[in-house]
């Protein structure tokens, strides 16, 4: 079959160097110059820090084993927060007198409103991803931290490992502070295990909870509880839709958090119109609001009618269920993708080089996950510095096609663990669709 598609360009091992990100020195940050400041900060906070703790320990003994008030601290963007649901059960059963408050962002909040194990969503509106915060978040760190003072929390956890939150867990006064060392301020926590590169994101937060007394050999689970609500909006969107008890839901979350994340506009339409082609389905385009005009280039003009634009339409909890009532997810690495796990849909994930899949690709019953190998990943850039964006233009809409009737087939594409299956798209690939 002859190549629709010219080879990817090689990239010479300066550019790979300058694109590809590590973990050096044992933090997360790829600039030298990050590095070299956490180290000083670090060094020198750590001789203060140890001196405070000698004098905190002589006058108020050591933190307590059984904490009655925790504070779980988490800002960033929804997929996180989805894989952070993973430590609440487990927190409930080895500590199931305990409060469990969780301070959150305000795109993040449903997330952990749906969590039945939290007590309380505290929601702090502006903090470091707040967009267009500038650096108003810092003055606003410092006075959150100082305002949880008042709750007297016996133990606090950040799960993301920043700077700035280690910091407001210090403030807060958390007689135990649970983190990571590797976004630097490791002196103000109490805990801190071992960072991992690549590791597994449910593992490092089997690794936090292990410094707690729990073990969580079984793996962690990501979890989603839509409510009786938005269950029924959801059913009211698809029987409006004229959804038929035959069609197969499918489910096209047509954006993404950055645009090195996102699939060719002209590559969903082709994948709306072969389903079309395939009869018996229903086909949804969701997204937040600004992903409309996305949704609308893809569906033309003359809408086609077994698809519809639902892009902006739902609340967090509402494509949640959304997702639980359909037969499959198609979409980025994404916060929807973490969420259709969550909810034991099925999904295939069409990832990008931007992240490692491995630390990052979604778990759940049934995951899928699509990659066209390139030289230049993981680059961690917000938009593919390559002419052509090759490592989303290789993964062509005639592999989605057949990775979707495979899945909804006999023989879904699950190991018998429950970890995602992986198809490395070869850099040679040749037409397909």
């Amino acid at each position: 079959m002859t190549p629709t598609m010219p080879p990817i360009r090689e990239v010479d091992q300066q550019q790979r160097a300058h694109l590809r990100r590590r973990a050096l020195g044992g933090y997360r940050y790829v600039r030298l110059r990050w590095r070299v400041l956490f180290a000083l900060v670090d060094g020198i906070g750590s001789v203060f820090s140890a001196a405070a703790r000698l004098l905190a320990g002589l006058r108020n003994g050591l933190p307590p084993d059984d904490p009655r008030r925790i504070l779980v601290v988490q800002f960033d963007h929804l997929g996180d927060a989805i894989l952070t649901t993973s430590i609440f059960a487990p927190l409930r059963k080895r500590f199931p007198q305990a409060r469990i408050d969780v301070l959150a962002a305000s795109w993040n909040r449903a997330v952990f409103d749906s969590a039945a194990e939290v007590d309380r969503v505290i929601v702090c509106a502006r903090n470091r991803f707040t967009p267009g915060a500038g650096l108003s978040w810092i003055p606003a760190t410092i006075v959150w931290g100082l305002r949880l003072r008042q709750h007297r929390y016996d133990l606090g956890i950040d799960v993301r490992g920043e700077f700035p939150h280690n910091v407001l867990l210090w403030l807060s006064g958390a007689a135990r502070r649970l983190g990571w060392a590797s976004g630097g301020g490791g002196f103000l926590l109490t805990d801190n295990p071992d960072y991992v590169s690549d590791r597994p994101e449910l593992q490092s937060r089997a690794a936090l909870l292990k410094c707690l007394g729990i073990d969580c050999d079984d793996g962690l689970r990501a979890t989603f509880r839509p409510s009786a609500a938005a269950c029924e909006r959801a059913k009211a969107a698809w029987s409006e839709m004229g959804v038929a008890g035959q069609d197969t839901r499918i489910v096209l979350h047509v954006g993404a958090g950055t645009a090195a994340k996102r699939w060719p506009v002209e590559y969903w339409r082709r994948l709306v119109d072969r389903l079309g082609a395939e009869g018996n389905v229903a086909v949804a385009l969701v997204g937040t609001s600004s992903d409309g005009q996305t949704a609308r280039t893809i569906l033309g003009n003359a809408k086609p009618p077994h698809a519809v634009d639902w892009t902006g339409r739902f609340r967090v909890d509402e494509l949640a269920a959304v997702l639980q009532q359909a037969d499959v997810l198609v979409g980025a690495d994404s916060g929807p993708a973490h969420l259709a796990a969550a909810v034991q849909t099925p999904a295939i994930v069409l990832f990008s080089g931007t992240n490692s899949m491995q630390q990052w690709q979604p778990r759940g019953k049934v995951v899928h996950t699509l990659r066209y190998e390139v030289a230049c990943s993981p680059c961690h850039r917000k938009t593919c510095p390559i002419a052509g964006h090759p490592c989303m233009r290789g993964l062509r809409p005639g592999h989605v096609l057949d990775t979707l009737k495979e899945l909804l087939g006999a023989r879904p594409p699950v190991d018998s663990s429950g970890n995602p299956t992986v198809q490395m798209l070869p850099s040679a690939t040749g037409s397909n669709l």
